[in-house]
């Protein structure tokens, strides 16, 4: 693999602490399915484009997942970093290999390899940030560093961080599933998400 590509990181929680905000609407086992089922998705479409995908965790059954699914696992950072720990830890390990970095959210039901495309031309170019429908981001990476501040209304505060990024603005990477609606609308539209919830491992 050249060692030039983009290394795309893919921050991934324990499944079965998945989804916690759905647990009005799913059972455990359903949460823990849905997070796997949406994970692998986002996943697989990231493995076909051309970079170097790696999820970003510190479970170990996620890592195995990982490794079944044919991608990488690296460390998330230290404990009560969250998803700004994560996301440093992708970009630090990107920068060490002096390769440009791509952290891309996890939970994106809608994602295409058009929208993949779209994000890694936008990142040869210097940099680039995608906002979700609520205001956070999708995804954010750049050739050099910039730190995070992930959390409600993060999209401003990142664009601040890098402001000369191209910003990236489709369907498919703005649209996360958080909230029971979100899940309706997920559901409605891919039948993979009815399976894995019909059908819970």
């Amino acid at each position: 693999m050249p060692n030039d590509l983009p290394l795309v990181g893919i921050p991934i929680k324990p499944f079965g602490v998945a989804k916690q905000r759905l647990d009005s609407r799913l059972t455990a086992a359903q949460r823990s399915a849905l997070g796997k089922a949406v994970a692998g998705h986002t996943t697989e479409v990231a493995l076909a484009a051309d970079c170097r995908v790696v999820v970003v965790t510190s479970d170990p059954g996620v890592r195995k997942w990982a490794n079944r699914v044919g991608a990488e696992a690296i460390a998330e950072g230290p404990p009560g970093t969250g998803l700004n720990g994560a996301a440093s830890a992708l970009r630090d390990a990107a920068l060490g290999t002096s390769r440009p970095w791509l952290v891309l959210h996890a939970d994106l039901p809608s994602i295409t390899s058009t929208d993949m495309t779209a994000l890694l031309l936008a990142l040869s170019a210097g940099a680039v940030i995608s906002p979700s429908y609520d205001g956070g981001t999708a995804a954010f990476g750049a050739h050099r560093r910039a730190d995070f501040a992930y959390g409600p209304g993060s999209f401003h505060r990142h664009l601040r961080r890098l402001p000369g990024a191209r910003v990236v603005t489709r369907p498919g990477l703005a649209f996360d599933l958080d909230t029971v609606a979100d899940l309706d609308e997920a559901a409605k539209a891919n039948a993979w998400i009815r399976a894995a919830l019909d059908s819970p491992t």
